[in-house]
């Protein structure tokens, strides 16, 4: 696939290097002379010096025959008419564009975008990810009675999938409060095997 990117941020800069990895052309379009010297030091010489709203630059980095431009400035006026030029230049491109300011939403909406991502969105979903990884997170210590509540999470490709929370071999401190299921649903039937996406929730005492 062939990438235009408008924008040179750390967000497209991890992007543009997996698209590399998996073999992927990248061209990055920036008025910042500092940014794009960098990006050619260190992914190589893919960027054009300019403005993604200029029908000129977008021609000069290969519009026509690229399958996705991502409009990713901190402006998102750049980002509207950089992704409208790009229309007007390529019908059949997929324009991803960026969202930094909530209150411009609907102005994006009423156009023919193929997809906008806000920027909090992003954000959100990177902790949320952090933290659905974590298998053995602590949620609250009552350190009057020394004790912790835990949540042990099994994903997808967890060891503790198909078993019940007798073969866990948990530890004598550890008490088992309830499985909640990714549909939300607790159980108290500790016999019952564990599902992907199942939470156990714990108690777990801090006296050894």
């Amino acid at each position: 696939m062939y990438i235009i990117i408008s924008g040179m941020n750390n967000l497209t800069f991890a992007l543009a290097k997996k698209f590399i990895s998996q073999g992927d052309e990248v061209t990055f379009i920036d008025s910042d002379e500092a940014k794009s010297k960098n990006i050619d030091k260190t992914l190589g010489f893919i960027s054009i010096l300019g403005n993604s709203y200029n029908n000129q630059t977008q021609v000069e980095a290969g519009i026509e025959r690229a399958q996705f431009f991502i409009a990713a400035n901190i402006d998102d006026e750049i980002n509207f008419i950089g992704a409208q030029v790009a229309k007007s230049l390529n019908q059949d491109i997929k324009t991803i564009i960026l969202l930094n300011n909530i209150s411009n939403k609907e102005i994006f909406m009423d156009d023919e975008f193929d997809q906008i991502i806000e920027y909090d969105e992003i954000i959100s979903s990177k902790i949320n990810s952090y933290i659905t990884s974590q298998s053995d997170m602590n949620i609250y210590t009552d350190n009057d009675n020394y004790t912790e509540i835990r949540i042990l999470s099994a994903g997808t490709d967890s060891q503790i999938i198909g078993k019940s929370i007798n073969e866990l071999n948990l530890s004598k401190n550890t008490k088992t409060i309830a499985i909640i299921s990714s549909s939300g649903n607790i159980s108290h039937n500790f016999s019952d095997t564990i599902n992907p996406l199942d939470k156990i929730l714990l108690q777990v005492s801090m006296n050894n």
